[in-house]
């Protein structure tokens, strides 16, 4: 399930860091456990598209069928787009 929030708070938790999470109906606190990857959207270049890497592409479907991408996220360090 996605769901959009905001992080309110974070306070340390004996297994991790709980934070506690903001919706537009309330509240939510969860624990992230330690070593949990945590990734970010920054702006790149087709330098980055290379073979091997994994992506995820967000696309449109054009009433003839072809598709065109509105967003690309690809790999790096080791790091999977979490799609």
């Amino acid at each position: 399930m996605m769901t959009n929030a905001t992080v309110g708070e974070i306070a340390q938790a004996a297994k991790g860091r709980e934070l506690t999470l903001k919706y537009k109906d309330g509240a939510q606190k969860i624990v992230v456990p330690e070593g949990t990857p945590i990734g970010t959207t920054v702006p790149a270049d087709r330098s980055f598209l290379v073979p091997g890497e994994y992506v995820f592409v967000a696309t449109r479907v054009e009433a003839d069928g072809k598709m065109t991408a509105l967003r690309i996220q690809v790999s790096k360090n080791g790091v999977k787009p979490p799609q």
